[in-house]
């Protein structure tokens, strides 16, 4: 009857253990899933007088902490390649979704006081945040904006996010599209494409199989 007592203290203690740790103690943990990307047709000038389009990005964000413990997000970045080029995209504003488009966003989200300018993201223990954002391009001596026209083919989208008392961003999501011509020639006439994930397109496509 002893060690039956001590045997049954002893789970009991460790169930309370595992329980305040999932509950009280586990740290901040961030994951981060991502709807349809919204691209947004952006021009972009060339010193020679033309042009050629590039795009801005609408990402609908929703950020998941499975820690106990609260944190913050302090910055977000956003990284494109290509077969031909890579980009660096920085937190812009947040936006609805849903927003009225118009080339390169520009006075659509100062005009509209809902739009507010990036801040960071503060995420209490288990809890979830949705945030709607646009992301820019920004230019930078590794990503390079290039002066080539877009392409067909694959693009791989990379979130990464800095954490308050961090030194290094950490990458979040990875998911990739696939851009045809008459999807480029869209968003070269000046229209907004929201594409496909390849990761969504490829798991309905198992489901005909």
């Amino acid at each position: 009857m002893e060690l039956a007592g001590v045997i049954t203290g002893a789970i009991a203690l460790i169930i309370s253990v595992i329980l305040a740790w999932r509950n009280y103690l586990s740290p901040f943990h961030v994951n981060i899933f991502c709807g349809y990307p919204r691209l947004e047709p952006l021009p972009l000038k060339l010193e020679d007088g033309s042009t050629v389009i590039r795009f801005s990005a609408i990402l609908p964000l929703y950020f998941t902490n499975s820690g106990a413990r609260e944190g913050v997000i302090s910055d977000i970045i956003l990284v494109v390649n290509s077969d031909q080029n890579g980009w660096l995209f920085h937190p812009f504003f947040y936006t609805k979704y849903s927003m009225t488009t118009e080339p390169a966003l520009g006075t659509k989200l100062t005009e509209d006081s809902s739009n507010e300018p990036f801040y960071p993201v503060h995420l209490a223990g288990k809890s979830k945040v949705y945030k709607s954002i646009v992301f820019s391009l920004l230019k930078h001596e590794r990503f390079p904006l290039g002066t080539n026209p877009l392409s067909p083919g694959k693009y791989s989208f990379t979130v990464k996010t800095l954490e308050a008392g961090k030194n290094d961003y950490e990458t979040r999501l990875v998911f990739n599209i696939t851009l045809n011509n008459e999807q480029i020639n869209q968003l070269s006439t000046g229209n907004y494409l929201i594409p496909f994930l390849d990761e969504v397109k490829d798991k309905r496509e198992k489901l005909h199989n």
